[in-house]
């Protein structure tokens, strides 16, 4: 049986430990913990042709510009084996619009971790890698995802803010 592969790109302090994962990060990265595999997430991949049963970017994909994100992602799905699996979580622009309104509406001050942060990132941690670079749409990103080639499902966020996130699932399809 062949070799479960399961990568977590831009990995940070959020590592995956056991059962097949790969944490992949930056030389020097924002935080201490050192990734298995220390690659730019932005370049190909050092992984083979549909060698990876998942591929998993956490809080990780606002972080590229939109101008590179089509082929970026299109690089995740080539490593990705016939049926793996592709996991984006991140910011909302549709739910971070949406509680916009709601506190201007009734006059209460913005919660910067439900808006701001979501839009342009957590100033704390003062290094351009944090910045967000780009706020999707639900529409949009699963729109590109589909784009490069795979079946999408949206599902509740797992981690950080699930009132203003997103979690899409990609498949990639099986092999007939």
């Amino acid at each position: 049986m062949a070799e479960v592969i399961k990568l977590n790109l831009g990995s940070g302090n959020r590592q995956m430990k056991g059962d097949g994962w790969v944490n992949v990060d930056l030389p020097n990265n924002w935080c201490s913990s050192k990734p298995e595999v220390i690659h730019d997430i932005t370049r190909p991949l050092p992984f083979a042709d549909e060698s990876v049963d998942v591929v998993q970017a956490i809080h990780v994909f606002e972080h590229l510009y939109r101008y590179d994100a089509d082929a970026i992602l299109i690089d995740w799905v080539r490593v990705l084996k016939p049926g793996g699996l592709m996991v984006l979580e991140l910011p909302c622009l549709d739910k971070i619009i949406n509680i916009f309104n709601h506190y201007i509406k009734n006059g209460h001050e913005l919660p910067e971790n439900m808006t701001l942060w979501g839009l342009y990132g957590d100033p704390k941690y003062a290094t351009p890698a944090m910045v967000h670079r780009w706020c999707y749409s639900f529409t949009e990103l699963t729109a590109m995802m589909e784009l490069s080639g795979l079946s999408v499902r949206s599902e509740k966020p797992q981690t950080h803010q699930p009132l203003r996130d997103m979690r899409l699932e990609g498949r990639k399809p099986a092999v007939a």
